[in-house]
């Protein structure tokens, strides 16, 4: 069995190189898994510093792509092409700001050693922020881990590995779902009956601080991302209710909707972001509670934009 380690240089945050140094030095041995590094067009900065550049030549590949890592659209562009250039039985995609356990791959052997039938499996990771919005960010991330914990995931952020033949099996990517294709995937699989298996230790160390802009355009994605996957579902027929979690995008899916909802949300999203970070430092629970608005509405801000954007293609 051979491990594909996937990992996009892009959106590397605060963690430097240390998810392509984590992917290197895993303590398992080396021909039993491999490394793909994806490129975009841009030369990476520090990529000429020769620590860097021999953690690069000691990938399996390194993928040049013609791709913009300043769109964040682009980043499930990224991740197909990492997949397309590897060659193992078993996908484990990474970001640039994962920075993985030391045994990770030993981690990932051991469990499916025990269980070989697993083809689909999750585990914790260890969240890093030492910004206001840092720690609302792993604040979330660590609620939707409680989530996974009785309902499984799937997510390209280093705490899910699939099988290769089960990824082929349900469509793998689908690149008009942006970063939603991971849901669509989740959602594929909980069709098919797909059983998900746990792995008890964590396999990575999510870096969760960045900038308020890149926030904004990685949740804004989100929602236009959210856009595709609902109205493809249309077009096939599918009742899309028990996809959505909060009925206010159906609203948002009419024209009209959109051009109502979108001013409001996205100045919502604004605000309540702001007020979150500050908040931070005075109550940590109330902090959150206003991240979730600024999460929700500057997500269904970008869902109204795409909504609008269709109408005038």
């Amino acid at each position: 069995m051979k491990i594909s380690i996937i990992l996009p240089l892009f959106d590397r945050r605060n963690a430097g190189w240390n998810a392509l140094a984590s992917a290197v030095e895993q303590d398992y041995p080396r021909e039993r898994f491999e490394i793909i590094a994806v490129a975009g067009r841009e030369h990476e900065a520090g990529a000429d510093d020769p620590a860097v550049a021999a953690m690069l030549a000691r990938c399996d590949a390194v993928v040049r792509t013609d791709l913009d890592t300043e769109d964040v659209a682009n980043e499930i562009r990224l991740f197909q092409a990492g997949y397309e250039r590897s060659t193992g039985d078993v996908l484990f995609f990474i970001e640039g700001h994962t920075v993985l356990a030391k045994r990770c791959c030993a981690i990932i052997a051991a469990h499916l050693g025990r269980e070989p039938e697993a083809a689909l499996l999750w585990a914790p990771r260890i969240n890093h922020g030492e910004s206001p919005l840092g720690q609302l960010v792993a604040m979330h991330n660590r609620s939707h881990e409680r989530r996974a914990a009785e309902r499984g995931v799937f997510s390209l952020g280093a705490n899910s590995v699939i099988g290769r033949r089960l990824f082929e099996r349900l469509g793998g990517f689908d690149l008009r779902y942006l970063r939603h294709s991971e849901t669509a995937l989740y959602h594929r699989a909980l069709d098919a009956g797909v059983a998900f298996d746990r792995i008890g230790e964590p396999l990575a160390t999510h870096y969760n601080d960045m900038s308020v802009a890149l926030w904004r355009q990685l949740v804004t994605q989100a929602g236009k991302a959210k856009f595709s996957y609902y109205n493809a579902l249309l077009d096939r027929g599918h009742d899309i209710r028990s996809r959505v979690r909060h009925g206010v995008y159906l609203l948002a899916n009419r024209g009209w909707g959109a051009r109502l909802l979108h001013p409001p949300c996205r100045a919502a999203g604004r605000v309540f972001l702001a007020l979150a970070t500050r908040a931070s430092g005075i109550s940590k629970a109330l902090a959150y509670r206003m991240y979730v608005v600024a999460l929700g509405c500057t997500d269904l801000s970008g869902f109204c934009e795409a909504r609008i954007e269709s109408a005038g293609s």
